[in-house]
């Protein structure tokens, strides 16, 4: 993702997530709909981990939730890899979202909202 702070709207759940937000890594692979499914995030504020790995599977496989919140993390990386049925890649920042109304736990019910804040640079 490669939007800031007052950007809108950023995409962070599509089915075309891999066209909607642009990489410095290069092009995601069109199974990311841009929910992860394993990652290790902060457990304190100031935050004790910025960084880190991700792993998830493929289009809606990682069940998005029902719900999300008015604000959320979300997390920002730079390359999506794919091997088989996995996907993978490191986050290296984590942004504040305030979400915009329509989402829907499907991948075509696009999760868009604004950046108001950097929690983790």
């Amino acid at each position: 993702m490669t939007s800031t702070a007052g950007s809108s709207p950023v995409t962070w759940w599509a089915d075309t997530w891999w066209r909607q937000d642009v990489l410095s890594g290069g092009t995601a692979p069109a199974a990311f709909k841009g929910f992860v499914g394993t990652l290790t995030l902060p457990t304190k504020s100031p935050a004790n981990v910025c960084a880190g790995p991700w792993a998830t599977a493929p289009g809606g496989s990682t069940p998005p939730p029902a719900i999300v919140p008015s604000y959320m993390g979300v997390v920002v990386t730079k390359q999506v890899k794919k091997s088989g049925s996995s996907l993978s890649g490191t986050y290296f920042s984590i942004v504040v979202v305030k979400v915009d109304p329509g989402y829907a736990p499907n991948p075509f019910a696009v999760g868009t909202g604004t950046i108001v804040a950097t929690f983790c640079p």
